[in-house]
């Protein structure tokens, strides 16, 4: 196990250029820095107080989605194939857990009909475990913007497990307005294809 972290941390750092001289952090042509989860915490209640909740959680998905897009360009730029789906697992793992987002992983995937469903845990907008509704809203469109590079089209997606709702995990399913909105209204479940 401590081999595969030794691993995994020489690969995140090999990516990283830190310019001493300009105060800047890279990775593959982009600029990076740390931000405490309090940042991100902080950011959806000030947009909660100033908007009200229904508001905050569109402001947050669609500022999501802008970042998703970001980030799996960035996989592109580092020599990520995103039309296997082995590869995507590997960007999932890199970009997603491996930057702090939480534990992230492609649990289904079926190219045909454009779905994916990722599962993580531990994500950044999940405080407690005592909530009603779903609050990943900035990371559910962190994938749902990644999901529209990756299919080549506009995705909606649908978080069907929550960890701030007490579930173990966080789930998502990405991909198609028309196939998510079947999911939501339970006319169609989502795809079994594995990863």
């Amino acid at each position: 196990m401590r081999v595969k972290k030794i691993k995994q941390l020489r690969e995140a750092l090999r990516a990283l250029e830190v310019n001493d001289e300009k105060g800047t952090l890279t990775a593959y042509g982009e600029r990076f820095m740390f931000i405490p989860i309090a940042l991100i915490h902080s950011i959806e209640d000030r947009l909660t107080a100033d908007f009200g909740p229904a508001t905050a959680s569109m402001f947050q998905y669609q500022i999501g989605k802008e970042g998703g897009e970001q980030y799996i360009r960035l996989a592109e730029k580092a020599g990520f194939d995103l039309k296997k789906s082995s590869s995507l697992q590997q960007i999932t793992r890199r970009f997603g857990t491996m930057s702090g987002w939480g534990k992230v992983d492609i649990v289904k995937y079926d190219g045909d009909r454009k779905l994916l469903t990722i599962r993580w845990i531990n994500g950044v907008s999940v405080r407690n475990r005592k909530g009603k509704t779903p609050v990943c809203h900035f990371g559910r469109g962190v994938l749902t913007g990644a999901a529209e590079v990756i299919f080549g089209r506009e995705c909606e997606s649908l978080e069907t497990s929550c960890q701030g709702k007490g579930d173990p995990y966080c789930e998502a399913i990405i991909g198609d307005p028309e196939e998510i909105g079947l999911v939501a209204n339970g006319s169609r479940r989502p795809s079994s294809s594995r990863a």
